[in-house]
This record gives C-alpha cells, sequence and structure tokens, in this order.
C-alpha cells in the first residue's frame, strides 16, 4: 500500500512535465525547384508557410519568398548550436536571396518564425548537394523544419528530447529501483 502511495505522488508531479515543451522535427525531404518558386507547409498543417527555389543566376545561394505567407526569417545561414530566438534579425512579407552557403555540400541552417500554427522558432535545413546545377552550384533540398512548440528558443542541431521528457524518465526509473527493492524485502519477508 505504502508503495501504491508512493507511486501515485510522484506520477502527479511527472506526468504535467511530459506534455510541456518538445522539440519537432517535421521532414519535407522535397528538391528546390531550380526555376520559379515552390510554397511549403513546413509546420504540417496543410498551410503554405514560405516560399522557396535555388537562385536561378548564382551559385549556392536560396531565394526565400514570404510575399503574402505568414513565416518570418533571417537572411544568414546558422551554425550547428546557434540559437533562435527573438533577437535575431527577423524579416517577414518581402522576397530575396540568402548570402551563398558557407558548407558546400552539405546541411545549412536557415532561421524561421511564426508560421501558421503559430509563434514558434525554428530552422529550416536545406542540403546542397551533387549534382551541380546550371549556376555550377549544388542541387538544394528542403530536408526538415525544427522547433519548439512553446515558443521558446531552439539550438541548431540540438538534440529532440526535452528536459522535462528526460526528468521524467530519470522519475520512472527511480520508481522502478524502489519497487524492485521493495519486491526484494517482501519475498524475503
Amino acid at each position: 500500500m505504502q508503495f501504491k502511495n508512493l507511486f501515485c505522488t510522484a506520477a502527479a508531479f511527472m506526468l504535467p512535465s511530459l506534455a510541456m515543451a518538445s522539440v519537432i522535427t517535421v521532414n519535407i525531404n522535397q528538391a528546390l525547384p531550380h526555376v520559379g518558386v515552390t510554397y511549403y507547409s513546413i509546420d504540417g498543417d496543410a498551410t503554405n508557410d514560405i516560399g522557396l527555389s535555388e537562385d536561378c543566376c548564382s551559385p549556392n545561394k536560396t531565394y526565400v519568398h514570404g510575399l503574402g505567407m505568414p513565416a518570418s526569417w533571417q537572411y544568414a545561414w546558422l551554425s550547428v548550436g546557434q540559437t533562435v530566438d527573438s533577437t535575431m534579425d527577423w524579416v517577414s512579407a518581402t522576397a530575396g536571396y540568402t548570402p551563398t552557403a558557407p558548407l558546400l555540400p552539405g546541411l545549412n541552417y536557415l532561421a524561421v518564425s511564426d508560421t501558421s500554427i503559430g509563434d514558434y522558432f525554428g530552422y529550416l535545413t536545406i542540403d546542397f548537394q551533387l549534382p551541380t546545377v546550371q549556376t555550377g552550384g549544388y542541387s538544394q533540398t528542403l530536408v526538415s523544419y525544427t522547433y519548439d512548440n512553446t515558443g521558446a528558443a531552439v539550438t541548431v542541431g540540438g538534440g529532440t528530447v526535452s528536459e522535462p521528457a528526460t526528468l521524467s524518465l530519470l522519475g520512472v526509473a527511480m520508481l522502478g529501483l524502489i519497487g524492485g527493492s521493495l519486491r526484494k524485502k517482501a519475498a524475503k519477508a
């Protein structure tokens, strides 16, 4: 009976933390067009958030089209470990080219916020890969959109297990250890 009370008390403290923040990655895996613009629902709700394409005229730049789109973005590539938050220079309702991508070929990251599902900070992962296109630059694929569903800052390339979930897992493990030791004591008695 004592174990049941302990378990219920621990569960009451841990369950709310399971419903808290989480980092969500929406896999897209679509090639950006070489000509024209394709509009993407990056957050998975079927409402277009941003338009993207490869730069038609110079290598290894990405064209971002946001006229009439809900998303905001930054005209700069991010590095792994960089934080996406409100201190960045955000633009919206405009169109233009990013600077030349710093990693060639490979994954590049572009900050995005305020999509059609809410005011969340996140980033697009765009893969620059062979073969080269007409401009001499690499082909580009929109791999994913990663964001924190609480509106908190998100770290580029950060893990997808949030702190509340980690604490909940630790609590469940502790309960298992306590339960095991109580069973051993009961079996010896």
